[in-house]
């Protein structure tokens, strides 16, 4: 089931939406058409009660305000690209650095501020919408007219299918994700302590101190970055590693082992259990890496879901994604798109209760 209601509106007055994805197991994902926001998802309990395990906020405001991604698609690149700078087709190109000197998340007017529009496609036992965006040649300093389409899908099986396909009329970048804040003991219950991670990834990328790769793929053996089994979180964070140092907790991309070009089905990637809910996480994709980050920056401000405080190191962020800077690191699996291609990426989060 698919219903719709107005969230709010942006200052110039434009409607912003809210559109609800409903199963047949109770499970309910809010989606906003300003920047594709998942702003609510709430999971059955045996007590019939629902829980929302992701940060969000209740206004419009709160969401321009934001300077944290809660929920958003994030495009047209992910993650950082170093001094905001490439060279593509023998052409160099500087695109808006809004952090630190170097451009994350695609600009300070990413696609996680633009209002997107919106179509069902099925209100049947796997409600589905799509989402539709261009992004006109120079966007941010990215070169190309982009068109880009994004579907959500909550299936039965209580997975939200996330699928991803674009085209260009020139060579661009282009390398979306999902920015949505975890906590599956619910998105009020402070630290993430009870929490354990997986992912399955032999080697990540090491970063200086502003979050810039440096190229190495490194062995994630006898680190905090050895996550193959389900490990307590919260044994990373209180590591002395200079990896994490740097990013004050996890904000690192691990390599996924079981990346292939061209893959058109997703592939089991990453985990997270909460230990005392028994909830489940599940990430499958496509994509070469995924980017766990602790939010170790979320700030208390702007005021969270039913008011309340958010706090660092409050949630999990699974962010698939390419590499960091590939476009700087040639040995990196390459963001780049071409005129006549179509992109296309998959990404699961599926709920296991």
């Amino acid at each position: 089931m698919i219903s719709k209601q107005i969230f709010g509106h942006l200052p110039d007055g434009r409607a912003v939406e809210q559109i609800s994805l409903i199963n047949a197991n109770g499970m309910q994902i809010d989606i906003l058409n300003l920047g594709g926001i998942i702003r609510r998802w709430l999971v059955p309990t045996p007590s019939s009660e629902q829980v929302d395990i992701v940060l969000g906020f209740d206004t419009v405001e709160d969401y321009l305000a934001d300077q944290a991604y809660l929920g958003a698609l994030v495009g047209r690149y992910a993650n950082r690209i170093k001094h905001g700078k490439f060279t593509l087709k023998e052409t160099r190109y500087q695109l808006d650095a809004n952090q630190g000197g170097n451009s994350l998340h695609g600009g300070v007017d990413g696609f996680n501020r633009r209002l997107w529009q919106t179509s069902v496609i099925s209100q049947a036992l796997n409600p589905s919408i799509c989402l539709q965006l261009t992004s006109e040649d120079g966007d941010q300093g990215f070169p190309g007219q982009l068109k880009a389409e994004v579907i959500y899908t909550l299936t039965e099986e209580n997975s939200l299918r996330i699928e991803y396909r674009a085209s260009t009329d020139q060579a661009t970048l282009y390398n979306p994700t999902q920015h949505s804040y975890f906590n599956l003991a619910g998105h009020q219950s402070g630290d993430i302590d009870s929490h354990q991670a997986q992912i399955l990834a032999s080697h990540f990328t090491p970063t200086d101190s502003n979050a810039i790769p440096s190229g190495e793929l490194a062995p994630v053996a006898n680190t905090p970055f050895d996550l193959r089994e389900l490990t307590p979180v919260k044994v990373g964070l209180a590591s002395s590693h200079e990896q994490i140092k740097f990013g004050s907790g996890y904000d690192h991309n691990w390599c996924l082992d079981g990346y292939r070009a061209d893959l058109q089905q997703p592939f089991f990637a990453a985990m997270a259990l909460e230990t005392q809910s028994g909830r489940k996480l599940i990430v499958n994709t496509t994509m070469p890496g995924v980017q766990l980050y602790t939010a170790n920056f979320l700030g208390s401000e702007p005021i969270g879901k039913e008011g309340v405080s958010y706090q660092g190191n409050g949630a999990l962020c699974f962010e698939t994604q390419f590499y960091p800077d590939s476009p700087n690191q040639p040995h990196f699996p390459s963001a780049m798109l071409e005129k006549g291609q179509t992109f296309y990426a998959v990404t699961e989060y599926q709920i296991v209760l």
